[in-house]
C-alpha cells in the first residue's frame, strides 16, 4: 500500500510529470443529475447523496466479470499532525487489519482473494484511496467487509505495534530510491509552514509511542476527526441494476459517521517570501543527470473546463519540430523532457519542467536554462493561440468520444478521487474537457513562469554539497540565485529554432467504420504465407471503434545469441525511434501509438490507434527504416544513456534486482548488465549500420492486423513490408530455451545487491510444460498467495515486499516466493517460507479449494475488455504457435479437472518432496546464505552453462 505524496500514478515531484489534472470543487449532486458519458460507454450511472452526506456514484454493467468499489477520503499526508510524519499513511495500513464486525485481520484479504479479487490503497498529499475488485457474484459480501473500514475499525493494539514495522520497511525500501530522495530534498527546502513539507511515509521513529501520547490514541483521534462521510466519495461498480446497487449500498454506507469535517485552505506559500529564485544541487545514488525547473502558480482546479496547465504542458513538453526538446537534442544537451503540473493543493500548484541531461547538458546546464526561458519568452510573445487550444480540445474530445472500457478496479479508484473536484454532471468527462478558451487565464499563467519565480534543481554525481536531508540523508546544497546568476539564464541571442508546433497532420478525420465481411471470423486467419512474409487478419465485430492494431514481428537469427547481438539490436531500435521521434510525437498526441523494440528473436513494430492516418504513419516509419540517417552525436548520447541506465540497476529496488538475476538465470538469450555494458562500450555507429544491413537481409515478417480494417488494407501493408524484405528462403532461427530443473535438483544463486535488506526470490519449477502442469502450478499460486502475504508480512512482519505468484517463463510453469526483509537474515526468511509451504496442504479444505479453483478459472476465462486486450491475446497466441487460439480454454479446462486430492499430490510431489528449486538470494547486511539450498552459483551465466533446457520451438 504505497504512500504517494502527490497523487496516484505520479512519481515524486520533479521526476515524472502528470498530464491529467483532477480539479475543482464539486457540490452535492441532486438526484436528477446524470453525468455526461461517452457515446462509447455502455455503462449506466447514478449519482446519490446518502443521508450522512456521503456522495456515491453507482455504475451498472450487466456484463462485467469483475465488480469493484473505491472510497476516497479527502485526507492525506498533508494533514499529518506536526511531528507525526506518516500518520495518515499508517492509518491506511491499519484499516485492513480487522473491524468490529469482521475482527480477523486476515478475513478481508482471504475473502477477496478466494473470490478472484485484489485490493489495495494509497495515500497522497490530499487523498487516501481504498479500492478492491472481486468476481461479480460476490460484490455484496465484499462490500459489507469494505464498508466496515469506515464504520468500526478495531485498531487492535497488537497490530498497531506490528504494522509500524511494515511502514518502516516501506520507508527503508526507498532509502536508495532517487525519486524518494529527490522528494525529501524538495520538502526540506520548502516553507516549513506548508503542510507538504512534512515527512509522508512514516517510520518507527515518527510513529513511536511518546510519554504524553500513544500512537494508537493518535490514530483514533486522527480517524475520528478526518474520516467523515461528508469528506468521502464512493464508487461502486457491479453487474446489478442501478436500483439493486442503490439498495445494496445505501444501508451499508449510511452507517458511516458524518463528523462534518471540512478541509481548510492552505494559506502558507509553498516557498517562503524571498526564497525564490532558488538553485538546489542534489547528489543522486544512481548515475542520474537531471535538471528540474518548477514554478509556484495558482490552483487552477476550479478551471477544469479551461485546463490552462494542460494547454501549457502540451506546448512546453512537445517533442516535434521547433520544440524545446528538439533544440536541446540538436545541441547535445538532453535526452528527454516532460512538463506539466504534478502537485496541487488548496491554494496553489507547481508547474514543473523535467529535463534528462547528457554529460554535456550537466556541464552546460545554464544553456539548458537559456533555451527553456527563451521558449517561455516565445510563448509569451506569441500569446495564447486559439487554434492550438482548439486542436488540443479536439483531441481530448476524440479520446472521450471513443473512450474504451478500463480495468474496473482502476476505473472506480480514479472516479472516486475525481468526484471531489468535478461538478456532478462532469464526473466522467471532467478530465477530457477543454471547452472554455480563456486567453487571459493562459496569459496569467505564463506570466508566472519567469526566472525570479523558479526553483531550479540540478541532480548529478559531480555537484558540490554541504548538508544532508533529514529522512533520506541526501547530500545537497542550496543557493539563492542573485541577479548575476539570473542573467546567465537569458540567452544573449534570439533562438529562431524555437517556434510553435505545426498543425497536427495525424488527427483522425474519418472515424467511420468499415463494412464487415460475412461471416466475420472470431479469430485471425492467415491470409498470406510466403517465404519471408506471413500476415494474419481479422476484423473487429465486438468493440466497433475506428481503431486498429497492426503488429509486425521481424524475426532474424541475428538477435539474442550473444550479448553483442542483443546490445546492438537494442541500440539500433533506440536510434530508429530517436530519428522518427519528431514526426511520431504528433501522431502520439493524435491517438496513434507506435513502438519499436527488440524481443527474443527479433524486432517488433507496433502501430495502433485511429486507423484513418495509420497508413501515413506506417509508410513514413518504413521509409525511415529503409534509409535511416543516423547522427554520430546522437549515437554517442543514446549509447551513453543506455549504459547509464544499465549502471543504474544498482539503484533499483533490491527485490527487483534479484528477480532480474533470476530471470537471466532461467532464460537463454538474456544477458546481465555488465555483459551489455561491455558490448555497448565496444560498438561504433558503423558497427550498428552493418548489423542493420545484415539484419534486414536475414529478416522475415509476421504481421497481425486486427480492428477496423478491410482486406484491401492488408494488401497495402504487405506491399510496404515486401519492399523492406529480401526474397528467398527464410533462414533458420535458433530455438528459445528455458533452464530445465530436474526432479529434486536444488540450486542457489547468490546475487550481488548492495543493500542492507535481505532478499529471497525462491523459484519452484513445475513438473513439465503440459497444460496439466501449467494448471496445477497456477492453481498453487492462487491458493498460497493470500496466506503467504498474511502470514509472512502481516503476522511475522518479515518485510514490505512479500508475494507468492505464478511465474511462467515462455509457458514453462513455475512459482516465485519473494520476500525483501529489513529485519531478518536470508536463512531466517528461507526457513519461514519453508514452514509456510509445509503447512499449506492441511490448511485447505474442500470448500476453500473449490473457491480458489473457481476464482482461477474465472480469471483465465474473463472476456477481453477492449480491442487492445483482444489484440494482445491474438498476438501472443500467434507467437506461441497456438493457432487454434484456444490457450485460455485449454488452461481453464485443465484447472477445472483438478481435484483436491490431485492437487495435494502434485503439490507434495513437485513443490515439497522433490522440488525443482532455484533460490536467488541477496544476503544483505547479514552476509549469510540459506544452508542446504543446493549448489551455489555467483552469476546467472554460471547457472545456465552446460545445463539441461526446455526447447521452445
Amino acid at each position: 500500500m504505497p504512500v504517494n505524496p502527490l497523487m496516484r500514478g505520479f512519481q515524486p515531484l520533479l521526476l515524472v510529470v502528470l498530464s491529467l489534472l483532477f480539479v475543482g470543487c464539486a457540490s452535492a449532486p441532486p438526484r436528477e443529475v446524470t453525468p455526461a458519458q461517452s457515446p462509447n460507454d455502455e455503462h449506466a450511472y447514478r449519482l446519490l447523496t446518502l443521508e450522512n452526506d456521503l456522495q456515491v456514484l453507482l455504475v451498472s454493467d450487466p456484463d462485467t466479470p469483475k465488480a469493484a468499489a473505491a472510497l476516497d477520503v479527502m485526507v492525506g499526508s498533508g494533514d499529518n499532525p506536526e511531528g507525526r510524519g506518516g500518520l495518515a499513511h499508517f492509518l491506511e495500513h491499519m484499516l485492513f487489519l480487522g473491524t468490529d464486525k469482521y475482527p480477523d485481520p486476515a478475513e478481508y484479504e482471504e475473502f477477496v482473494t478466494e473470490h478472484g479479487g485484489s485490493r489495495n490503497a494509497y495515500t497522497s498529499f490530499e487523498h487516501t484511496n481504498y479500492f478492491f475488485d472481486i468476481n461479480a457474484d460476490y460484490l455484496p459480501e465484499a462490500l459489507d467487509r469494505f464498508a466496515q473500514f469506515f464504520i468500526a475499525p478495531r485498531f487492535d493494539a497488537e497490530y498497531v505495534d506490528r504494522e509500524k514495522n511494515a511502514v518502516q520497511a516501506e520507508y527503508q525500501m526507498g532509502l536508495k530510491s532517487d525519486s524518494r530522495r529527490g522528494l525529501d530534498v524538495l520538502q526540506e527546502v520548502m516553507n516549513p509552514e506548508h503542510p507538504f513539507s512534512q515527512f509522508a511515509v512514516g517510520s518507527l521513529e515518527s510513529l513511536a509511542d511518546r510519554p504524553d501520547s500513544s500512537i494508537r490514541d493518535e490514530l483514533l483521534s486522527f480517524y475520528e476527526t478526518h474520516y467523515s462521510a461528508n469528506a468521502m466519495r464512493l464508487v461502486v461498480m457491479g453487474r446489478e441494476s442501478l436500483d439493486e446497487l442503490e439498495a445494496l449500498v445505501t444501508p451499508m454506507f449510511n452507517q458511516v459517521p458524518n463528523r462534518r469535517y471540512q478541509a481548510a485552505d492552505i494559506d502558507a506559500p509553498l516557498f517562503a517570501a524571498g526564497a525564490l529564485p532558488l538553485l538546489v544541487e542534489v547528489e543522486p545514488q544512481a548515475t542520474l543527470r537531471q535538471l528540474d525547473v518548477s514554478f509556484p502558480v495558482a490552483d487552477y482546479r476550479d478551471d477544469y473546463r479551461a485546463q490552462p496547465l494542460s494547454y501549457l504542458g502540451n506546448l512546453v513538453g512537445h517533442e516535434g519540430a521547433g520544440s524545446l526538446l528538439s533544440q536541446l537534442k540538436a545541441e547535445g544537451l538532453a535526452e528527454s523532457l516532460s512538463a506539466g503540473s504534478g502537485l496541487a493543493w488548496r491554494g496553489g500548484a507547481l508547474f514543473s519542467v523535467n529535463v534528462s541531461l547528457t554529460e554535456k547538458g550537466v556541464t552546460e546546464y545554464q544553456r539548458v536554462l537559456q533555451l527553456l526561458f527563451a521558449y517561455l519568452d516565445m510563448l509569451r510573445e506569441e500569446g495564447p493561440q486559439q487554434w492550438l487550444y482548439e486542436e488540443q480540445a479536439q483531441l481530448s474530445a476524440l479520446r472521450f468520444r471513443f473512450k474504451e472500457a478500463p480495468e474496473p478496479i482502476n476505473y472506480v479508484s480514479g472516479l472516486a478521487s475525481g468526484m471531489h473536484y468535478f461538478a456532478p454532471e462532469d464526473v466522467l468527462q471532467g478530465p477530457y474537457l477543454m471547452t472554455d478558451y480563456e486567453p487571459q487565464l493562459l496569459s496569467g499563467l505564463l506570466a508566472g513562469l519567469k526566472p525570479d519565480n523558479a526553483v531550479i534543481t540540478l541532480t548529478d554525481a559531480g555537484v558540490n554539497t554541504d548538508r544532508r536531508s533529514a529522512h533520506y540523508e541526501v547530500p545537497f546544497a542550496t543557493a539563492h540565485a542573485d541577479s548575476a546568476a539570473r542573467s546567465s539564464w537569458h540567452s544573449p541571442d534570439s533562438e529562431p529554432e524555437l517556434h510553435l508546433p505545426a498543425a497536427n497532420e495525424f488527427i483522425a478525420e474519418d472515424v467511420s467504420l468499415v463494412d464487415l465481411e460475412e461471416p466475420v471470423s472470431d479469430v485471425p486467419e492467415r491470409i498470406r504465407q510466403e517465404d519471408r512474409q506471413t500476415l494474419w487478419f481479422v476484423q473487429d465485430e465486438e468493440f466497433r471503434l475506428p481503431k486498429g492494431a497492426t503488429y509486425v514481428n521481424f524475426r532474424s537469427p541475428l538477435v539474442g545469441q550473444t550479448a553483442e547481438q542483443t546490445a546492438t539490436a537494442v541500440l539500433y531500435t533506440a536510434l530508429l525511434k530517436d530519428v522518427v521521434n519528431e514526426f511520431t510525437y504528433p501522431a502520439l498526441l493524435a491517438g496513434l501509438n507506435f513502438d519499436l523494440y527488440k524481443h527474443a528473436q527479433g524486432i517488433s513494430l507496433r502501430v495502433s490507434g485511429y486507423n484513418d492516418k495509420q497508413p501515413v504513419l506506417f509508410d513514413r516509419l518504413l521509409q525511415t527504416v529503409r534509409k535511416p540517417e543516423f547522427d554520430a552525436a546522437r549515437f554517442a548520447n543514446i549509447r551513453a544513456d543506455m549504459i547509464r541506465g544499465l549502471q543504474n540497476s544498482v539503484a533499483k529496488r533490491p527485490s527487483s534486482q534479484v528477480i532480474d538475476d533470476l530471470r537471466e538465470a532461467l532464460l537463454y538469450g538474456e544477458w546481465g548488465e555488465q555483459d551489455l555494458i561491455a558490448a555497448l562500450d565496444g560498438l561504433s555507429l558503423e558497427d550498428v549500420e552493418r548489423y542493420a544491413a545484415d539484419f534486414w537481409q536475414s529478416a522475415t515478417a509476421e504481421t497481425l492486423m486486427y480492428g477496423n480494417y478491410s482486406r484491401g488494407d492488408t494488401d497495402i501493408v504487405a506491399a510496404e513490408l515486401g519492399d523492406l524484405l529480401v526474397s528467398g528462403e527464410a533462414p533458420t532461427l535458433a530455438p528459445l530455451q528455458v533452464l530445465k530443473l530436474e526432479e529434486g535438483e536444488r540450486l542457489q544463486l547468490a546475487a550481488d545487491v548492495p543493500h542492507d535488506d535481505s532478499v529471497i526470490a525462491w523459484y519452484l519449477q513445475g513438473e513439465g510444460e503440459s497444460w496439466s502442469d501449467r494448471a496445477a502450478t497456477a492453481l498453487t499460486g492462487q491458493i498460497i498467495k493470500s496466506g503467504f502475504f498474511q502470514q509472512l508480512r502481516t503476522e511475522q512482519q518479515l518485510g514490505y515486499v512479500v508475494a507468492a505468484i505464478p511465474w511462467p517463463q515462455l509457458d514453462v510453469p513455475g512459482l516465485v516466493l519473494l520476500i525483501q526483509s529489513p529485519n531478518a537474515s536470508a536463512p531466517e526468511v528461507a526457513a519461514a517460507i519453508d514452514r509456510f509451504m509445509a503447512a499449506v496442504p492441511d490448511s485447505i479444505d474442500e470448500a476453500q479449494f473449490e473457491r480458489h479453483k473457481g476464482a482461477l478459472v474465472h480469471e483465465i476465462t474473463k472476456p477481453d475488455k477492449n480491442l487492445w486486450e483482444r489484440a494482445e491475446f491474438f498476438w501472443q497466441s500467434i507467437a506461441k504457435k497456438q493457432y487454434g487460439f484456444d490457450g485460455r480454454s485449454e488452461l481453464a479446462g485443465a484447472v477445472g479437472g483438478i481435484t483436491l486430492a490431485d492437487w495435494r499430490d502434485y503439490y507434495q510431489r513437485v513443490f515439497r518432496s522433490q522440488p525443482r528449486s532455484l533460490q536467488a538470494v541477496a544476503p544483505g547486511q547479514w552476509g549469510e546464505l540459506p544452508p542446504d539450498a543446493g549448489q551455489t552459483f555467483h552469476s546467472p551465466r554460471e547457472v545456465k552453462t552446460g545445463h539441461a533446457t526446455y526447447v521452445i520451438e
